[in-house]
């Protein structure tokens, strides 16, 4: 039974009573949240969001309200993760090489090829998370776990059938030194570049190819600029989804119990739903004329990034351990 629904029990109490009863607030039981989304609505990361906050409403006999903002209006994931951090937004589902200036263990999500289907995505979710939850405790997050955003694959404005096609290609990289690492020992000139300038980069052929998914590929028309989608699979996009600390910390205990199962129940359907949309939006594009290219023999690709993988582990705190945890998840 929820803390209003027993307040309700005894409708003879005053304010001051209930507050006296029930941890010295009036009436403290409804808690609402901003929970912000790089995302537009319809887009599968939108998707699951509104399917947690309707699970937590129904867990928590709609005492806790969490509100969607997509498009990133309330600021780009890095705003967004700050604001998580100093409580003035409540809950995000931030892309996890975001994070890795606040907690650079998570940049172990990153490294090339090093989770490979959806099954290993799902099954590190609980392990991964019991590990670095007290990492992201320390800055002001608390952790509710992983989910797949998408598998990073290229989009070009040429042809690419092997890792030859790509040398001394200007390709745009998420701002991320082992991003620009990863490619440059692929043989590409790498160049960071935010976001919301990828769609003009191609157009003025200021890069000739990047990285995405297949969601972003049709939702942000990236296939106009950049006509070849290539499954090169080397990297599963994770979104990790944190909660401000303090907004955390002013929960009952039952309640957030019921948030953590709500973000778990949700995590795990997920890859189920990004797969769907995903052969849809490809498919959408390819009605557009967009050329899909599979990639069936991997190890080349592999090969070549493998020093910058192994470098990086040794670099990233905890390394060797967090790599054999997702690894061996089953």
């Amino acid at each position: 039974m929820s803390i209003k629904q027993r307040l309700r029990q005894f409708p003879a109490l005053t304010l001051l009573g209930a507050a006296m009863t029930f941890g010295g607030s009036a009436l403290a039981a409804d808690y609402n949240a901003k929970l912000s989304l790089d995302v537009p609505e319809g887009n599968t990361k939108y998707v699951a969001a509104k399917q947690f906050a309707d699970l937590v409403r129904e867990k928590t006999h709609q005492d806790v309200d969490i509100k969607l903002f997509p498009n990133s209006v309330l600021g780009g994931e890095n705003e967004s993760a700050e604001g998580i951090r100093l409580g003035s937004v409540q809950m995000g589902i931030i892309t996890s090489s975001v994070l890795t200036s606040w907690v650079p263990e998570v940049q172990v999500l990153d490294l090339p090829y090093l989770i490979n289907s959806d099954e290993q995505a799902v099954a590190i979710n609980q392990p991964l998370t019991d590990e670095l939850a007290p990492k992201f405790a320390e800055q002001n997050f608390h952790l509710l776990g992983f989910s797949v955003n998408g598998i990073r694959q290229l989009m070009s404005s040429f042809p690419i059938h092997s890792v030859e096609d790509i040398q001394g290609k200007k390709m745009r990289v998420i701002q991320s030194p082992l991003h620009v690492a990863m490619w440059r020992a692929a043989g590409a000139n790498p160049t960071p570049i935010p976001a919301p300038e990828i769609y003009n980069s191609m157009q003025t052929g200021v890069i000739d190819f990047f990285d995405n998914t297949a969601t972003n590929y049709l939702t942000n028309r990236f296939y106009e600029v950049a006509p070849y989608y290539v499954k090169t699979g080397h990297v599963y996009a994770m979104g990790t989804w944190v909660v401000s600390q303090s907004w955390w910390q002013r929960l009952p205990e039952e309640y957030q119990q019921a948030i953590t199962e709500a973000a778990h129940e949700v995590q795990e359907k997920l890859p189920a739903m990004r797969q769907k949309d995903d052969q849809a939006a490809l498919a959408k594009t390819e009605e557009d004329g967009a050329t899909v290219i599979e990639i069936d023999d991997k190890g080349p690709w592999k090969k070549a990034m493998q020093p910058v993988k192994a470098e990086y582990i040794e670099k990233i705190p905890d390394g060797k351990a967090l790599v054999s945890l997702i690894e061996n998840a089953d």
